[in-house]
């Protein structure tokens, strides 16, 4: 699936709608409100599993916070049912012919990803946050065929200078608190052939001016609010029916 950085795709943030964190409810829960792709947040367990953790842990039967890193995913799985193996929920996403932004926890999961995600015919559409500009830049280089996205700490005084080393590293695009995402950077992405995300909003002002101004992806728990705010052609693009089984 081709797209180009003058598109707009709501994603739906982990937990959207009030449903449980790091679970399959929340990417149906997106994608019946109008979203066009979803977040996840993915960790590794002992025995190398990538699984959805947004904070590294799962919660057992018993109430227990168990740390993701030190069992095997045999043993959260016995604990804690409702954990979700990466797979299953890019799987999902790909039913609902959807973008997926996703921040890995541990980068030694890329090779596994990149894998799922090239056998669901998903490579192309996903892109990978949570990095620092110098650490993107990096993964960036290592991995040309991966799309990784810079995170920016703050607006930069020179916005030519920071576009054009995110240009030549090979960085995807730029994700930035919404306030950042200006217009005056945003039309430097987009010339240089970036592409912008913003950070996680629910406020609907900020919803308005992250669509009228062009930002690529736009990461919410409330699709719906967003979706309501799309120009009329892009609203329809966003209802793609879903196959549930």
């Amino acid at each position: 699936m081709y797209y180009t950085n003058k598109e707009i795709f709501i994603l739906s943030a982990v937990g959207c709608m009030d449903t449980e964190r790091d679970g399959l409810e929340s990417i149906l829960a997106g994608n019946d409100e109008g979203a066009k792709g979803c977040c996840l947040s993915v960790d590794m367990t002992a025995d190398g599993i990538a699984v959805l953790s947004s904070d590294g842990y799962c919660t057992a039967t018993d109430g227990t916070q168990m740390n993701i890193v030190d069992y095997s995913y045999a043993e959260l799985h016995q604990a804690a049912p409702q954990l979700i193996p990466a797979g299953q929920a890019i799987e999902l996403a790909r039913t609902c012919q959807a973008k997926i932004a996703i921040t890995v926890h541990n980068q030694t999961l890329l090779p596994q990803l990149r894998m799922t995600l090239r056998h669901a015919g998903l490579l192309d559409d996903t892109i990978f946050v949570g990095l620092g500009l110098v650490e993107a830049a990096r993964i960036a280089v290592a991995n040309p065929d991966l799309h990784i996205m810079g995170e920016l700490p703050a607006l930069p005084d020179n916005i030519d200078a920071l576009v054009g080393a995110a240009q030549t590293t090979g960085l995807f695009g730029l994700r930035a608190a919404p306030a950042d995402l200006t217009p005056r950077l945003l039309r430097a992405c987009r010339q240089a052939g970036l592409f912008t995300m913003s950070l996680q909003t629910n406020n609907e002002k900020s919803l308005a001016m992250l669509i009228q101004n062009g930002v690529n992806f736009i990461e919410t728990a409330r699709p719906d609010i967003a979706a309501m705010l799309l120009p009329e052609g892009e609203a329809q693009a966003h209802q793609i029916p879903l196959m549930r089984y």
